[in-house]
């Protein structure tokens, strides 16, 4: 199999001749699903659309899917979109998010979390009438605000409209997953990774180590691995170093501690050794990637 090829918030933006937003967000309004490369990768952002009219298949880590009216996509980072195929009558609204910008909005509330996890694994939701008709709106609102450049808390206003969206997405999937559940109960391997989850939630700033989890889990780590990535298509590992990146690169930009507390926060041995493992992952030191958000 080839390469997926790799496609960004920008990338998609240019490509869909969407209006954008400090690299954070980016809003379509006529999404033009069979322009994305037949084997994609999204890197470092999501893309959240609704098809308002006709379908459009596509496969997703290996799974095939069908939208129609009403049908809401979450086609988070790192997951492989290929096959696609939107038919004549194809209409369809979007937003792509940087994954920092999604990040910051989910990170901290647990049950957010676990929901858009559900939609990892369950990427298409039929939304009823009034929910699409959210987030059209929403869809519009931020639309809007994103043109008004001369609003001094433009960034800000972005930002709540789409953390309220979220919440009111949220409560749709909910929704969803509450009637699949006395249907549909959860796989071995599904019910091990959403355990996880809420582990490393929890305890990702003090415990790194996949031996813990397993061992809090009673199950080998070599099993927790296979379960793992089997359902994600990530490794523990890779869980357990995007949370705590995604939480160092939160505090460096939106906290006053220094590079030293974070480190302290985040159970490192030193400062030192934190920063190597940032520099390993995100290709620069934490004071270089301080420097560069404050720019």
């Amino acid at each position: 199999m080839s390469k997926p090829t790799t496609i960004t918030l920008d990338k998609l933006q240019e490509t869909n001749a969407g209006l954008v937003l400090s690299g954070q967000i980016a809003i379509i309004d006529d999404l033009h699903i069979n322009q994305i490369p037949q084997q994609a990768q999204l890197e470092d952002c999501s893309l959240l659309w609704l098809c308002e009219a006709g379908s459009a298949r596509y496969v997703c880590d290996t799974k095939d899917y069908v939208t129609g009216p009403n049908d809401f996509s979450i086609i988070s980072r790192d997951q492989i979109i290929g096959g696609i195929h939107a038919n004549k009558d194809f209409k369809g609204v979007g937003m792509v998010i940087s994954q920092d910008f999604f990040s910051e909005v989910i990170q901290n509330v647990h049950e957010l979390a676990s929901i858009f996890m559900f939609a990892r694994t369950h990427p298409v939701s039929h939304l009823l009438d009034t929910e699409a008709d959210t987030f059209k709106d929403y869809h519009q609102r931020i639309k809007q605000k994103i043109l008004d450049t001369d609003h001094m808390f433009r960034t800000a206003v972005v930002k709540s409209l789409f953390t309220t969206m979220v919440y009111d997405l949220g409560n749709a999937i909910f929704r969803i997953q509450k009637r699949r559940q006395p249907q549909q109960s959860h796989t071995r391997a599904e019910a091990i990774f959403f355990n996880f989850i809420q582990l490393l939630s929890t305890y990702f700033r003090e415990e790194r180590h996949v031996g813990w989890y397993s061992k809090e889990m009673h199950i080998s780590p070599k099993y927790l691995f296979e379960m793992v990535k089997e359902v994600s298509g990530r490794t523990p590992n890779e869980w357990i170093d995007m949370y705590v990146v995604k939480e160092i690169r939160l505090l460096l930009k939106n906290s006053n501690l220094s590079v030293k507390e974070i480190a302290n926060e985040l159970h490192f041995n030193n400062q030192s050794f934190m920063a190597k493992y940032f520099k390993f992952h995100v290709g620069m030191t934490p004071t270089e990637y301080k420097k560069k958000k404050k720019n």
